[in-house]
């Protein structure tokens, strides 16, 4: 091979190692960040390919159905907040009705010609009187009695039951003490409230007594001219504010609706009979 054939081989190889270099690190350049530049290339060059997209289906409008508007009755005292101030505290009542009391009354022996009937004084109220009397004493003001009046609501709610007994120290007056323990201890079952029971030893030594039980009021007091005298008190009370804010959320006549029969205690069948709604 002569020398200049050998020159121009040369001449070829390297250039063509030149080209191959130069075309290695342009498309190392162009494919780089995701054909990045390649792209920006294309697109000054007026070279872009025609992207076709395909185009989405239209949405048919759904009618909206509207819901039945409901009216929902609320108590106004359930959105009534919390105040500050007293708060409601347990109460409770009697639980056994006037008209069952004085029966049961009638039937140790008392007397009750009346019954439960409406007060001369009021009409809207109701009141039982019933006496009971022990020997024959020559003075009728010693003569030993025991004397009961219950008076409440015309619906059969009790509201006080007051007893006044003479009791001298004589066999008929120890008989009076005794009718006067059968008679609290009555109460005392009757009504459910043991705690109660705590005004059953001083009633029988004569001695007084004053206690407030959630509602309800016990006061035992002598009578201070004539020991042998005794006031027994049970009063159905509202005169703490705790005890106010409980009775007036829990009064049927502005709102609470009284319970259905089957809901309520099956002990006394004349409560369910007075209170039925």
């Amino acid at each position: 091979m002569d020398a200049g054939l050998q020159k121009r081989v040369s001449h070829g190889a390297l250039l063509f190692a030149v080209v191959a270099v130069c075309l290695a690190i342009g498309a190392t350049v162009l494919l780089a960040n995701d054909k990045k530049h390649l792209k920006n290339l294309l697109t000054y060059l007026n070279l872009t390919p025609a992207i076709q997209s395909a185009e989405p289906p239209r949405m048919k409008p759904v009618k909206r159905q509207k819901l039945a508007t409901r009216k929902v009755y609320l108590p106004p005292q359930l959105l009534k907040f919390e105040q500050a101030g007293d708060r409601a505290s347990f109460a409770r009542d009697f639980v056994l009705s006037g008209k069952e009391l004085c029966d049961r009354f009638t039937a140790t022996g008392f007397s009750n010609p009346q019954g439960w009937h409406s007060s001369p004084v009021n009409i809207r109220s109701f009141e039982c009187t019933a006496d009971l009397a022990a020997g024959n004493a020559t003075d009728p003001a010693e003569r030993a009695s025991l004397f009961l009046e219950i008076r409440g609501e015309a619906s059969g709610e009790v509201r006080s039951i007051r007893m006044k007994a003479v009791a001298p120290r004589t066999p008929d007056g120890t008989v009076i003490l005794t009718k006067l323990d059968d008679a609290l201890t009555m109460i005392v079952e009757q009504t459910r409230f043991a705690d109660l029971s705590n005004m059953l030893e001083p009633a029988r030594r004569m001695q007084p007594y004053q206690a407030q039980h959630f509602g309800i009021s016990v006061s035992i007091k002598p009578e201070p001219t004539a020991p042998h005298r005794l006031n027994v008190i049970l009063l159905a009370s509202e005169q703490s504010p705790g005890l106010k804010l409980t009775r007036s959320f829990f009064d049927r006549d502005r709102w609470l609706r009284p319970a259905n029969l089957p809901d309520r205690p099956a002990l006394y069948p004349s409560v369910r009979k007075d209170r039925a709604p």
